[in-house]
């Protein structure tokens, strides 16, 4: 079992003190480094474990699960270890979706997955069978058929890297005999704090998927913070045993993230809430891809957390974007 470690407790003052192009420069190499190593001894344990033939990662929302997953396939290579990366995401399966009370869907339930799918071809790819691969596209919100996507073999000795929030599912990762896996579970974990907490897990999740859906998966930020509820409800059903399941846990956190992410953030939220005072707004694109018959779930209480969260985005000092190394993490949300 995995246990949560090491979390990162930074106040303003730890952020202010290293603003400056070369202090800041380091600030992110310092903390890059520590991210990196944490890949390396995982890869270094799976290396030597030669029965190992897959990796499933788990962890909540915008945690960084597929660049993880990538830099750990990337590392294996180098190694001399033939690695594939499949995502659960791409077997989502809209039409059993669930809804709150409040209509919003339920895309984060293991419901919304098509596991039976998603184990067969993982055995298949396991037994050395090429298998086209399911994708998902998250700006139509639809499957891609599978005569589209290109297919993919794994090599006999290969490892396959298995990740989504739904991973450590005993569903899906416990179909595959127990000494054969290894269980990694991701997430951040840390605070931000002045005269009081600003910023916590939850918190620094849901900045990054806020700037992440208004990027790659049409979504503006009123429409994330209504849909977010949903999010923290669904992840909680499942959070315990995931980490539970898992082998690793491994903090996602950037020490210096919140100098990138936070800036952003805060001109995401701006831009919806003036396009609401305009009455510009489209409709929240996760009830609308279900034809709700609501343009939101809740778009008051959305509002008042976007009103709050400017205020407080506002005290944490802005960086440019560009300081942000191609292999950061972070570019999953940038």
């Amino acid at each position: 079992m995995a246990i949560l470690e090491n979390k990162i407790v930074l106040s303003l003052e730890d952020l202010e003190e290293n603003l400056g192009a070369q202090k800041f420069r380091k600030f992110v190499v310092d903390s890059e480094d520590g991210f990196l190593r944490k890949i390396d001894d995982i890869s270094g344990y799976i290396f030597s474990h030669e029965k190992i033939r897959a990796v499933f990662v788990s962890g909540p929302t915008s945690s960084g699960k597929t660049t993880f997953a990538d830099r750990l396939v990337s590392r294996l290579t180098t190694m001399g270890k033939s690695a594939l990366r499949l995502s659960l995401d791409d077997y989502y399966n809209m039409n059993q979706v669930e809804h709150d009370s409040d209509g919003r869907p339920d895309y984060e339930s293991l419901r919304a997955i098509d596991n039976e799918k998603a184990v067969a071809d993982i055995r298949k790819l396991l037994a050395g069978e090429t298998v086209a691969l399911q994708e998902f596209d998250f700006q139509r919100r639809i499957q891609v058929c599978a005569s589209e996507s290109p297919a993919k073999a794994l090599h006999k000795e290969g490892l396959l890297l298995v990740e989504g929030l739904h991973g450590l599912s005993l569903d899906i990762a416990g179909q595959i005999p127990r000494d054969e896996w290894v269980g990694i579970f991701i997430m951040p974990w840390a605070e931000i704090v002045a005269d009081r907490r600003l910023f916590d897990s939850k918190d620094i999740r849901m900045l990054r998927r806020i700037v992440r859906d208004g990027r790659h998966r049409g979504a503006h930020a009123l429409a994330t913070l209504d849909y977010w509820p949903m999010v923290l409800s669904s992840e909680q059903r499942c959070f315990d045993e995931y980490l539970k399941n898992a082998d690793f846990y491994v903090n996602s956190m950037l020490a210096y993230e919140s100098m990138i992410v936070a800036p952003l953030a805060w001109m995401d939220i701006s831009d919806a809430i003036s396009r609401f005072e305009c009455d510009l707004l489209e409709p929240s694109v996760f009830l609308s891809k279900i034809s709700s018959q609501k343009p939101f779930a809740d778009l008051d209480l959305a509002l008042a957390s976007a009103n709050k969260l400017l205020r407080d985005l506002a005290r944490i000092p802005a960086v440019n974007p560009a300081f942000v190394p191609d292999h950061s993490i972070l570019n999953e949300f940038l």
